[in-house]
């Protein structure tokens, strides 16, 4: 997951869309209500109030902090990691199947007091790259079943703190292309 992070930064095209993700005020929060925020980040409360109160961080920072945190925390405190596995996550039906299972998961989770946090770094590559890139393999080599692909990979585990919410458009606003 860290190689795979430091791939996507190092890949300009993958780090300035991740960065046209991030909402970094109000204002763009409300205007997009999607996105990447502050509160989702899971910093402690000192650390997020410092955070709003600084200027917005340029991309490279931000994609420097982004592999720092999945090398110091994000792939330290997991305590499991879980993979959503189909026959071809490129086929619109098992992705939604996919989804749907990795909406029960979370519901599952958040009952038991766990939390799941999505790590999709490995699966953007492989998107990038395809299925027989360095990611690809090794990804195939610990799943081991051929007939098998990963959807969506994501680590579990007992959360220091509550989640805050996410900016959310009603469905009316959504387009389904």
């Amino acid at each position: 997951m860290v190689d795979a992070a430091e791939a996507v930064v190092a890949d300009d095209a993958m780090s300035r869309d991740g960065f046209a993700w991030f909402r970094g005020d109000a204002d763009a929060i409300e205007a997009h209500r999607d996105g990447l925020t502050l509160d989702g980040q899971g910093l402690s409360p000192v650390m997020l109030t410092a955070a709003k109160l600084m200027p917005a961080t340029s991309r490279a920072d931000g994609d420097a902090f982004w592999v720092e945190q999945t090398r110091e925390v994000h792939t330290r405190t997991a305590a499991a990691y879980g993979l959503v596995l189909v026959p071809d996550p490129r086929d619109a039906v098992h992705q939604l199947t996919g989804g749907r299972l990795l909406q029960r998961l979370h519901l599952a989770a958040t009952v038991a007091g766990l939390g799941l946090q999505h790590m999709n770094q490995i699966t953007e590559r492989i998107d990038r790259e395809g299925p027989s890139s360095r990611f690809g393999t090794r990804l195939a080599s610990i799943v081991g079943r051929p007939e098998l692909e990963v959807l969506a990979t994501v680590r579990i585990g007992y959360p220091e703190r509550a989640a805050r919410r996410s900016p959310r458009r009603p469905a009316t606003e959504v387009s389904l292309r």
